[in-house]
């Protein structure tokens, strides 16, 4: 089977594009891709992927409203959503294959994202696959969903701390929000 190579400038070209044509909330998800983009040695590593579930390292970054996370790194041993960390991470990671998911509506049919996208390089039963990304998806989605209760409960926190015109909790607490 032939396998479809996507040249460097493809690669470099798309992400440029998918920075300026999506929303990317935290300002870490569009450091991360710039940095791909920008650094050749990195983009020589890169691989996108439509199903990215059984890969590793996998980074996936995706836009507001998608209700996965912003952007993650899954290595075989951990998940790492620190934008500084997933930054010296990739650093360390050239010398292997990475991979990259990304999540926003229309990424199907967007043809820019269909022109960069390249084949599984493992080929597994469609069902089971199927199964992998379901339960992936999934264990992102719940992630998120942790995330954002955990951001509710500490926007509460700060309300009450300024009801009690308690400065050092405020400050404490919008650092701690700041690093979710």
């Amino acid at each position: 089977m032939n396998r479809k190579i996507i040249s460097n400038w493809a690669k470099k070209n798309f992400l440029f594009w998918f920075v300026e044509n999506y929303q990317l909330q935290p300002v870490g998800a569009r450091q991360i891709l710039l940095q791909l983009a920008e650094k050749e040695s990195l983009l020589s590593q890169v691989h996108i992927v439509l199903d990215g579930s059984y890969l590793r390292p996998l980074l996936v970054v995706s836009i507001d409203g998608t209700g996965m996370p912003p952007f993650l790194l899954k290595t075989f041993d951990s998940t790492v959503t620190d934008c500084s960390v997933i930054l010296s991470r990739l650093q360390l990671l050239e010398e292997s294959p990475i991979y990259l998911t990304l999540y926003f509506p229309d990424r199907a049919s967007c043809e820019p994202h269909q022109a960069v996208v390249e084949e599984d390089p493992i080929s597994l039963d469609a069902t089971r696959a199927q199964q992998i990304l379901i339960d992936f998806e999934l264990s992102l989605w719940s992630a998120t969903f942790k995330r954002e209760m955990e951001r509710a409960e500490l926007m509460s926190q700060i309300d009450q701390s300024l009801d009690e015109r308690n400065k050092r909790k405020f400050q404490r607490l919008v650092k701690k929000l700041k690093d979710l």
